[in-house]
């Protein structure tokens, strides 16, 4: 029987190391390990976004993948029949939270990933006026701040099986 001899080395920097592994219990052993470590991996990484999303609050039958950056928070996620311009529609309800500890402007991005639609905003998408001097203020959350958003798909009825998610960080002018 002819023995497959498989040599793996890594560079380092005083160095080199290498494994000499020969085929049979060893090869299925490393295989067996490297799968083993990319699902790890994968999991870990593939996890990382939802730290904060508050999912006992999300009411959406979809499969939702979520990207949010780590000075938001999403208390929570709906998706609603609804009308719009007095036609049937669905649409998507968020909270989000600020959970930085200075004011920030965010921009929420839907995925309609089999439907080939997005909705989406800039959260919050006008400044406050302030009461003393009548002047708007800059579109930012205040640390601890919520607030909620609602985005309606036009000419959809349907609720949708996997929805994209995305809360990223945005320069408000």
């Amino acid at each position: 029987m002819r023995q497959h001899h498989v040599i793996f080395c890594d560079a380092i920097q005083k160095g080199s190391i290498c494994f000499n592994i020969k085929g049979g219990d060893s090869m299925k052993r490393l295989s067996i390990l490297s799968i083993f470590v990319a699902m790890t991996l994968f999991l870990v990484w593939g996890c990382a976004g939802t730290t904060n999303v508050n999912t006992a609050n999300v009411k959406c039958p979809a499969k939702i993948s979520w990207k949010v950056v780590q000075e938001a928070q999403v208390t929570s996620f709906e998706c609603i029949r609804t009308t719009y311009k007095k036609k049937p529609a669905i649409a998507f309800v968020m909270g989000l939270k600020n959970v930085s500890d200075k004011p920030l402007r965010f921009k929420v991005h839907v995925f309609l990933v089999n439907e080939g639609k997005a909705v989406g905003g800039k959260v919050p998408r006008k400044g406050k006026k302030d009461k003393k001097t009548g002047k708007k203020g800059k579109p930012v959350l205040q640390p601890g701040e919520s607030v909620k958003v609602k985005y309606p798909v036009a000419k959809t009825t349907i609720l949708p099986e996997k929805l994209e998610v995305a809360v990223e960080t945005c320069p408000y002018l």
